[in-house]
């Protein structure tokens, strides 16, 4: 009787997860159903956290269905008025609504995580660690780096050379300036790890053969502790920069108006969904218990709020994007490289755990893959 439960704890997990990743990829495919709508694929996607863009993206929006929608010229005359005579409590209500629906939804689908540190959910822990690196590199270089190239095409006044990469000076060092962005990112990370560790005592990270006196013995089970939590903080950290140019691109759109506002908030639902699952695992990784990891989920909330009051106060200005989306993409490759796959290597492994987590790992990638191009 006993041998027969335990079986079934055992087999569970996967299944949850299994069926977590199939929900995830349902929602993943709506965006195809309602691409009915122009979405001007041949602009660059950066110019998409400045209000202008959104209010581009509206009237083209608005002029292939200006037949079924008489209402929109009464909402586009309430957007020509001056910022003063404009609802804006109306457009503070329905951006900060759609924030918070962001930061709580994802929080609502980790109860279908089972993960905790436990000896026996160790293996899917892993599967699930590579799941979020997967995540974090698909999100750095297909989402966030993407989204900061080039965003000086969209000031110019013809837009048929959205896509010509000109030889002239400006352009060289606005593309140099986005890669010193992501390398400073990594290497801010990076000395906020040193800094960490200088402060509790100089513990330096290995996964050889030191990784196994620290399992001998018991008194360096401590540092190893500490060494953990460095990485799941530091990805708090990036998770809430994150989360702030989500904001930044929730408030520019609410601004240009509610149809847009609403298919930015669904895009953005469908990419955070993933990219919080990895985080969870990152976290349980790290040492936080399942309740202390979903609460701090919810805290990186406060960034994505301060992005949309940002955005909404300044009128959609995509000037903070233009730093935050490499910072935090190279933020991004660093956890993934330096703190999260090196779990993956430590231990003896299986043949057919070592493929689930390759697969897992393919599997994030190609999360932010359909993202980016519903994008």
């Amino acid at each position: 009787m006993l041998k027969g439960q335990s079986n079934i704890l055992t087999k569970r997990p996967y299944k949850n997860v299994v069926i977590s990743i199939i929900c995830v990829i349902i929602f993943l495919s709506l965006p195809s159903i309602c691409q009915g709508h122009n979405h001007a694929h041949d602009e660059n996607p950066s110019f998409k956290y400045s209000r202008e863009a959104n209010e581009h993206n509206t009237h083209d929006h608005n002029h292939h269905s200006h037949e079924h929608y008489h209402s929109d010229t009464r909402e586009d005359s309430i957007r020509n008025l001056p910022s003063y005579l404009k609802t804006s409590s109306e457009v503070w209500l329905n951006a900060i609504g759609a924030t918070l629906l962001i930061s709580a939804a994802p929080f609502f689908i980790l109860f279908l995580v089972p993960l905790d540190t436990t000896a026996e959910k160790k293996p899917l822990l892993k599967v699930l660690l590579a799941f979020a690196s997967g995540g974090l590199l698909g999100d750095a270089f297909l989402h966030l780096i993407p989204h900061a190239l080039m965003p000086h095409n969209h000031s110019e006044d013809n837009h048929m050379h959205s896509h010509t990469h000109s030889h002239g000076g400006d352009d060289h060092t606005h593309d140099m300036s986005v890669g010193m962005w992501v390398l400073a990112g990594i290497i801010a990370f990076l000395s906020v790890e040193k800094l960490v560790r200088l402060l509790k005592g100089g513990h330096t990270h290995s996964h050889s053969a030191s990784t196994e006196k620290v399992k001998d013995k018991k008194n360096k089970t401590p540092p190893k502790d500490t060494e953990i939590k460095i990485a799941g903080y530091l990805n708090l950290a990036a998770d809430f920069t994150h989360n702030f140019t989500d904001g930044l691109a929730i408030g520019a759109s609410y601004l240009a108006g509610n149809s847009f506002g609403v298919l930015t908030t669904i895009t953005i639902l469908l990419h955070e969904v993933p990219h919080e699952i990895g985080d969870f695992a990152i976290l349980i990784q790290s040492g936080c218990s399942r309740k202390k990891a979903m609460l701090l989920q919810l805290i990186t909330a406060v960034g994505a709020l301060a992005g949309t009051s940002l955005a909404l106060i300044g009128g959609g200005s995509a000037g903070a994007a233009t730093w935050v989306l490499p910072f935090t993409a190279g933020g991004f490759i660093y956890i993934a490289t330096v703190s999260v796959i090196p779990e993956l290597l430590e231990g003896s492994t299986k043949l057919s755990q070592s493929l689930k987590e390759i697969s897992a790992l393919l599997c994030g990638v190609y999360m932010m893959v359909l993202i980016a191009k519903f994008e």
